[in-house]
Order: C-alpha cells, then sequence, then structure tokens
C-alpha cells in the first residue's frame, strides 16, 4: 500500500476501535438529542447524539461500487452513531435526483448525500441545470476516499508505456478516437485536461458505460481511454493495456502500473473522490460528530477489508479541507469544461 495510504490508515486507526466495539461512544443516549449546543468550554464531537435513523443518499443505482461503499459505510457507522443508517438509492441525472433531496432536507444530521463530482463540481463545471448550488447549498462534512482513473491503449497500438502512447497521438495524422464512459463525465473531462496540456491529437467518441467501450478498445475501433480502476479491476485485463494512472503515486492495487507523472506529465492528477456532505446550516457539533463517525467506520476492519477491491484508498480530509478540494475541483473543471460547450439538458 502506498505511504500516503498508510499514514491515513494510521491516522484513523485509534477511531477503529469504536467502530468495533458499538455502542454510543459520546455517551449520548439514541434517539435523545438534538442538534445543539455543546456544553460550555467544549466543542467535543459526542455533544451531539442523532435524534433518529439517519439517511445516506446514495445518487447512483443499487449495486455499483458507490453504492457497496456507502453500505459498507452505513453499516460501520451505525454502531458509532446509537442510530440505524439507512442507504436510500436517489439515481438520475448523473446523480443530481439524490443531492436535491440533500439540499431541501432540514440540516439536523439525519439527511446526508454520499457526494461525488457528478453532483456537486462537475454537475455546476458542465453547465447542468441545478435547483441547487452545489457549494453553497450543502456542508463538507469528510472526504472519505479517492480513486484515480487508468489510462488503457488499444493492444493494436502495440505502446509499451503511456510516454510512447502521448508521443503517438501527438503525432498522429488523424486524431485518435477516445472512449469516454459519457460526455461530462469524469473519464471525458480527464483525457480533455490531458489533451489540453499535451497536445494530444484525440477526439471524443462518448459510450453509455465502459462495457461497450472495452469491446471496442479490444477490436482497435477506439485507440485509448480513461476509465475507471474499479472498471479495471473487474475484467480479466485482456484486451487493453494499461499504461498508467492518475493518482500521484502507483495504486496499491495495480502497484506494477506507473502513474502519469512518471510518464513525464509533470503534477498531473486526478480522482473520482467520494465524500460526505450534509444540508447547509447544519449546526458545527453535528458535523464534528458525523465526521468522526465516519472516520472511525471507514478505519472499521469491515470497511478497511473492501477497500482495494473497491479500487479506493481513504482520504480523511476534515469539512474545511474538503470544502477547499470542492472549490479547486470545480475551478479545475470549469476551466477544462469551458471551450467545449457541453449541452445536456
Amino acid at each position: 500500500m502506498q505511504r500516503r495510504s498508510l499514514l491515513t490508515l494510521a491516522a484513523l486507526a485509534p477511531l477503529a476501535a469504536r467502530a468495533q466495539g458499538g455502542g454510543n461512544p459520546g455517551g449520548g443516549t439514541p434517539g435523545s438529542g438534538n442538534p445543539g449546543t455543546p456544553s460550555s468550554g467544549s466543542q467535543s464531537p459526542a455533544a451531539w447524539s442523532p435524534g433518529g435513523p439517519i439517511r445516506l443518499i446514495v445518487p447512483f443505482a443499487p449495486g455499483g461500487s458507490q453504492d457497496v461503499l456507502g453500505r459498507l459505510l452505513a453499516q460501520a457507522a451505525a454502531p458509532i452513531l446509537g442510530q440505524n443508517v439507512v442507504v436510500e438509492n436517489r439515481a438520475g441525472a448523473g446523480g443530481v435526483l439524490g443531492a436535491e433531496v440533500v439540499a431541501r432536507a432540514a440540516p439536523d444530521g439525519l439527511t446526508l448525500l454520499l457526494a461525488t463530482a457528478g453532483q456537486l463540481t462537475i454537475a455546476k463545471a458542465i453547465g447542468r441545470r441545478l435547483t441547487y448550488d452545489p457549494i453553497a447549498d450543502f456542508t463538507p462534512v469528510l472526504h472519505l476516499v479517492d480513486s484515480p482513473v487508468a489510462l488503457l491503449a488499444a493492444p493494436q497500438l502495440n505502446v509499451g508505456d503511456a510516454a510512447e502512447l502521448m508521443r503517438r497521438a501527438r503525432q498522429a495524422p488523424q486524431p485518435l478516437p477516445y472512449a469516454s464512459t459519457g460526455i461530462g463525465t469524469n473519464t471525458h473531462l480527464i483525457m480533455e485536461d490531458l489533451k489540453a496540456r499535451e497536445g494530444l491529437n484525440v477526439e471524443h467518441v462518448p459510450y453509455r458505460g465502459a462495457a461497450a467501450a472495452f469491446n471496442d478498445l479490444a477490436a482497435g475501433r477506439i485507440a485509448l481511454m480513461f476509465v475507471s480502476v474499479p472498471s479495471v479491476l473487474a475484467t480479466d485485463g485482456t484486451g487493453f493495456k494499461v499504461v498508467a494512472v492518475t493518482s500521484r503515486e502507483r495504486f496499491p492495487a495495480i502497484p506494477q502500473v506507473p502513474t502519469l507523472i512518471e510518464a513525464g506529465v509533470k503534477d498531473f492528477e486526478a480522482s473520482i473522490w467520494t465524500g460526505l456532505s450534509a444540508p447547509k446550516s447544519t449546526p458545527a457539533p453535528v458535523v464534528a460528530r458525523l465526521a468522526e463517525a465516519f472516520r472511525g467506520a471507514m478505519a472499521s476492519d469491515l470497511v478497511r477489508a473492501r477497500l482495494d477491491g473497491l479500487g479506493v484508498t481513504p482520504n480523511g480530509a476534515d469539512g474545511p479541507a474538503f470544502g477547499a478540494m470542492l472549490g479547486d475541483d470545480l475551478a479545475r473543471w470549469t476551466r477544462v469544461a469551458a471551450p467545449l460547450h457541453i449541452q445536456l439538458d
């Protein structure tokens, strides 16, 4: 496992015992608390206890990697909070429908969003019609995990590494077709960012998902593509060559694959991140208690045992740091998307 992940897990480890031990570590009585003011001189997260079951809105259909992650976290966080954490799938419009539910919810800590860029930063960057402000209408609670994307090359190209693939793309007399999992998705915008930075002669071919794109990549109808690491891990690895990942350090589940930074693209990182968000105006003691509980869930054996298989690494940054990342992410994808004139609605 990469050094950053080890350090993150070490920092989370003291909370794991609470996640394993069950009960309500804050000493409050489950079901009794309202999001109120901590006792005088105290800012302890344990000052708040949820007054009922917590809804964790997962803005995707059941069965995908985000849904699996959400259910694991819900199971591990429940004994820490002393209340059930119930996953509610609200798929549609790239996750926007689920985000709308949370944006309209009361700021009482009982409705949370398993947030990704598709509902927040990318949604605004590509000009989706939103009934909420993806920054102002949510309170960032915790940056949960990150997953890089993998750069794949068609076997017919017979390239040895990412540097050779990019050299071919720069020198190609005709644009090389690249696949994405849809217009305005992470895999589309990450390739457009790399294209602009490295002067690649590539042309976008959107697909509705990874499966059909994999088939065309194997057949040579597509030359290259970015795809999520979980999608790569779910295949047998035939029909394409994985030439790079977009993390700063090599990804633990596929340590033999170098990073794009190693291939010479200075400081190029891109993450399919997942975070935890609450409605705006959620009181600070509530946010702190939720962050503590979900950190404990992340550090639990139940969750840690599944992270590599899900293609993610733990992050654990607190609300202010998560909020700062959201601002940076929005600025980046707004810059990348502006010349593409994407129209989805």
